[in-house]
């Protein structure tokens, strides 16, 4: 697993055609844009000439890092990554922490709406560095949050195996300073691992387990209770856990209300629309 973090860290791929590049050219005029070689960026340069310029100075960057990130606008954070580690240098660790993280939000949009794995890579990478660095801070709870999202972009590669071993680092860190959130995202997202795999009977007392974590969490966020009632409904569905769930669907529909209520939603909810369905569906059974 250390050898492919060290290569995905210097792995980049190529603007023209998209291969994986460990010793990417970078374009010489803007010094960001990766290129296989004079080639590629030669083939490439119609579509980057419209945006290529020469470096900026460093405040103004990171005026645009900033103004990009605020606006939600991925590909404009994406767009300064090459100059991502100038950014850091030299400063203060929650600086550098808020950068990785604001580069790595960028890249989990970018996959969100690309698809592209090089994305998830990428955000992977990025989450190594802030898990280090948040416990130099020793901000843990933020650090077992970041592991649990490592581990979704695990799974989403196919790398279950690790995904495993961060969710299992998030829920020890969890047991050892006492954050019933870590055990809560961590269980449910062991849970549901377990279920793909065909390991029923351990799925569902994970999913059980993040439930009870849920509602002891050291945060008001009813989030947490509303992810692990949703799935852990979902799975006795499937595996006809009737009894177990007339109680659990109007503990979901209270849930789904008690967070529209939170943030402000005038109209019915996602969840709320989804406690109906299950309403349904628990009738057609019964």
């Amino acid at each position: 697993m250390e050898a492919m973090a060290a290569i995905e860290a210097r792995a980049a791929s190529c603007a023209h055609c998209g291969k994986q590049l460990l010793a990417p050219k970078r374009c010489s005029i803007c010094k960001q844009i990766p290129y296989c070689g004079a080639e590629c960026q030669k083939a490439g340069w119609k579509r980057h000439k419209k945006t290529c310029e020469p470096p900026l100075p460093l405040g103004e960057v990171r005026e645009k890092v900033h103004e990009a990130t605020h606006s939600h606008d991925w590909r404009g954070v994406l767009k300064w990554e090459g100059r991502m580690e100038e950014l850091m240098e030299g400063r203060p660790d929650a600086y550098r922490d808020w950068t990785l993280n604001s580069f790595g939000k960028a890249h989990d949009s970018g996959y969100r709406s690309t698809g592209k794995n090089d994305h998830a890579l990428a955000f992977i990478r990025l989450g190594q560095r802030r898990v280090e660095l948040l416990g130099t801070l020793e901000r843990f709870r933020h650090q077992s949050t970041v592991l649990c999202s490592i581990a979704q972009q695990c799974i989403v590669l196919g790398r279950r195996q690790e995904a495993t071993t961060y969710f299992q680092r998030s829920r020890d860190l969890g047991a050892q300073h006492g954050f019933f959130s870590a055990e809560s995202q961590a269980c449910l997202g062991l849970g549901r691992l377990a279920l793909r795999e065909g390991r029923h009977e351990e799925g569902l007392a994970l999913l059980r387990n993040a439930l009870v974590a849920s509602t002891l969490t050291e945060s008001d966020e009813s989030i947490h209770e509303l992810n692990a009632l949703r799935y852990l409904i979902n799975s006795l569905f499937d595996t006809n856990g009737i009894d177990e769930l007339e109680p659990l669907i109007p503990r979901h529909r209270e849930a789904a209300a008690a967070q529209s209520q939170k943030i402000g939603r005038q109209k019915i909810g996602s969840a709320e629309v989804q406690s109906l369905c299950f309403s349904a569906r628990l009738h057609e059974v019964l």
